[in-house]
């Protein structure tokens, strides 16, 4: 116990509690190398923190306060922000909050110095209930372990409702499904953009194509809406109004352990992901950061998260950029989704013994908008969030986008002598304007070619939970039945 009187051990009890805490909240997303290498910086770091506050006071239990309460703010800056925001947004400025920190940090430092007390009996509660804390939050991960939560957010496995077969007398065509990110519907962008995008749907059904002209997706965030889309089920255990990073993160793996994976692997389908998600035993092939995952679950409310969020992004735009760092980062997505096209080019002109299933998922007609409608660069000033709203730039990059879908249909009808199911979807539509009718989020592009032109099934009205059902019926004479098409507007927590 003296121990724990005398000596400041919350300096690193602290960092350690604050990343198994939040190990323990997203039990199953975050793995080992995700946390062990921050809670070795974030150890570190706050030594180094109490050395120097040490050569300050030259005593082990003051320096130690001052380096547990600046370790706190940082850490929890986020839950601060978050709550202020809430209760006084007035003050909710970095350039109040961190002046004020300074300020008495300042303050608790000159009082520290000039106090005669030796604090014992506060360094002994700091140490004792952050090692209590520590203990109950791997009590905790222990036990999730031995015996697993259910997720948070469910959904119907197709097989829990419905019954299915192999058919091995049906003809396996290999299957593309195409998903362009924020493609709004056709009837969408004339009825509410005034865009007439009669060039592509002309394409498209000269080249036997079928329109679901009135089709919406589920939901209006990404993870959700691939996730009812590959689960061809609507999600359980969403609260509409206030969806979490751990949200988020459960939706990737109902997205990686999909049931519509499961049933076309089963069929004798081979699964190839070229997509933006992992997919069991098939990771994405490209880099992306849009979905708050693994390590970003503990960092993303620190004081440096929220400053990358709020801040950071001033220094790859206008006066303040830093034109050495900031020289590619913006178009990582553009060489993605360049990358991503390629593949499918590539995959189209193999062959294979065994039916394919390739989904490629492409960041656009989505921001940043990279191209106007005749191919020609967006200057780099204007890929920021502050032009995420440009309905001028967002049109202009959907022209573009029609170039690349209709490549990437012409190279796949040849190469597959127009015997390949091809499916061209938004996963949601236009969601960059709250100002817009939330319709408007939801309406999403939607085309479907079948060898057999079988579309009897298909219809205006369809929704992503759906799609493949009737493509499942339609393709392999399965019963399947299917369920009541319906939206959900998301927002995100406050």
């Amino acid at each position: 116990m003296r121990i724990f009187k005398t000596q400041p051990w919350h300096v690193i009890l602290l960092p350690l509690f604050f990343v198994l805490h939040a190990v323990k909240e997203n039990f199953g997303f975050i793995l080992p190398h995700d946390y062990l290498p921050l809670i070795l910086l974030y150890c570190i770091s706050a030594v180094l923190l109490y050395l120097l506050f040490y050569a300050l006071f030259r005593k082990k239990i003051r320096a130690g306060l001052t380096a547990t309460v600046s370790c706190g703010f940082y850490f929890f800056y986020g839950f601060i922000q978050d709550f202020l925001s809430v209760h006084l947004p007035l003050i909710n400025r970095y350039s109040i909050l961190i002046p004020s920190f300074v300020l008495l940090l300042i303050i608790l430092c000159i009082l520290l110095k000039k106090t005669n007390k030796n604090f014992h009996t506060l360094n002994l509660y700091l140490n004792c209930i952050f090692f209590a804390f520590i203990l109950f939050d791997l009590f905790t991960i222990i036990t999730k372990t031995i015996s697993p939560p259910a997720d948070k957010l469910t959904i119907y496995p197709f097989a829990q409702k419905d019954t299915y077969s192999v058919c091995n007398n049906c003809a396996k065509p290999d299957i593309y499904l195409l998903v362009f990110d924020e493609y709004a519907s056709s009837l969408c962008l004339r009825n509410d953009f005034g865009f007439d995008n009669g060039k592509l749907d002309t394409f498209l059904i000269n080249k036997q194509f079928r329109i679901q002209k009135n089709s919406t997706g589920n939901y209006n965030f990404t993870p959700f809406s691939i996730a009812s889309i590959l689960n061809m089920s609507y999600i359980s255990g969403i609260n509409p109004d206030a969806i979490t990073s751990d949200d988020y993160a459960r939706c990737n793996k109902l997205i990686r352990e999909n049931e519509l994976v499961k049933y076309l692997s089963a069929t004798g389908y081979d699964i190839i992901n070229y997509s933006i998600f992992d997919i069991a035993g098939n990771p994405s092939p490209v880099n992306q950061d849009f979905l708050p995952l693994k390590a970003r679950l503990i960092t993303d409310r620190t004081l440096w998260g929220r400053v990358k969020r709020d801040i950071l992004w001033n220094v790859f735009y206008g006066k303040f950029e830093i034109k050495w760092l900031t020289k590619n980062a913006e178009y990582i997505y553009n060489e993605n989704n360049n990358k991503l096209i390629n593949l499918v080019k590539k995959e189209s002109s193999g062959k294979s013994n065994t039916p394919r299933f390739i989904y490629a998922h492409y960041n656009m007609p989505h921001p940043p908008y990279y191209f106007d409608k005749d191919g020609n660069a967006i200057e780099k000033n204007k890929l920021g969030h502050a032009y995420d709203k440009d309905k001028n730039l967002y049109l202009g990059y959907v022209g573009y986008t029609n170039t690349k879908i209709q490549e990437l249909v012409n190279t796949i009808l040849n190469n597959s002598k127009g015997e390949a199911v091809i499916i061209i979807m938004g996963d949601h539509g236009f969601r960059n304007d709250n100002n817009m009718p939330h319709h408007v989020f939801l309406q999403n592009q939607n085309a479907v070619y079948l060898p057999g032109k079988n579309y009897n099934l298909f219809y205006d009205s369809i929704t992503g939970v759906n799609q493949f059902r009737v493509l499942i019926n339609t393709l392999f004479n399965q019963n399947t039945a299917l369920l009541k098409d319906s939206t959900s507007f998301l927002k995100d927590a406050q």
